[in-house]
């Protein structure tokens, strides 16, 4: 079975060589055939030079390079490349700062072999799983855009709907039309995942650890908070819970 991991980069050239190095570890199996493709968006740091080396050491990895744009136009890239090159039966988002740990990818994986079409890697299915070092700002805001994605925006009863560590079935995810979604920023997953409920995909949780990055700065500033307040006025859901959303945790 063939596997693609899409990972958009800017300035990570401190984690993004080792990232790589545990996510083929994490997902070394007979059975699957692993690519990872990671989307940089120009990092002035080198990042792209340190993901080339990586490339000509070890198999099924690959550089995408292009202007810097926002997580949703890098994640739109790395997905028409890695569903029109050679065409996986998943394909899974990560983040490249071991916020979201290797470890875990194997289980995202099992749930799609179990019949999900969406397994997300949530903070919040059983209890609190955000890092203790988090500033209650940063807790609050992530409370608050879970809050509003949920019963705003009607993506109810998923719970952590703004996760950007996701395992996607290729037909579920093509199903979601990534490339006609305008959002920007992390408002893309959002959308991405509002798109998916709306489709019908079975969409299930599971739970994973949340470390918060050691090395380089998140991306996350104001300009994300303002982009997601606006796009969520715009995209209100009609109703409350979407029914035909199939959600449990795992």
């Amino acid at each position: 079975m063939k596997i693609a991991v899409v990972i958009p980069t800017y300035n990570e050239r401190g984690n993004v060589g080792r990232l790589i190095e545990q996510v083929l570890a994490a997902l070394a199996n007979p059975r699957w055939l692993v690519q990872v493709v990671v989307v940089d968006d120009e990092s002035p740091d080198g990042t792209a030079t340190e993901v080339l080396d990586c490339a000509t050491r070890l198999p099924g990895v690959s550089l995408l390079s292009g202007p810097r744009a926002g997580l949703g136009a890098a994640y739109v890239r790395g997905l028409d490349h890695v569903l029109t090159t050679d065409t996986p039966a998943i394909v899974i988002q990560m983040d490249a700062d071991f916020s979201h740990a290797p470890s875990d990818l194997p289980r995202l994986v099992a749930a799609i072999e179990d019949g999900a079409d969406l397994a997300i890697g949530s903070r919040y299915v059983d209890g609190n799983r955000t890092p203790c070092d988090w500033g209650w700002r940063r807790r609050l805001l992530s409370w608050c855009g879970n809050l509003v994605a949920r019963h705003w925006l009607g993506i109810a009863p998923v719970r952590d709907c703004t996760a950007g560590f996701r395992a996607w079935r290729t037909s579920a995810l093509k199903n979601t039309a990534y490339g006609e979604v305008t959002a920007q920023g992390y408002v893309f997953l959002v959308a991405l995942l509002k798109n998916a409920t709306q489709s019908g995909a079975d969409i299930r949780e599971v739970t994973v650890h949340f470390p918060d990055r050691k090395l380089g700065e998140s991306k996350l500033g104001r300009k994300e908070i303002v982009e997601f307040a606006r796009w969520a006025v715009m995209n209100r859901s009609p109703r409350t819970v979407p029914t035909e959303c199939a959600t449990q945790a795992r």
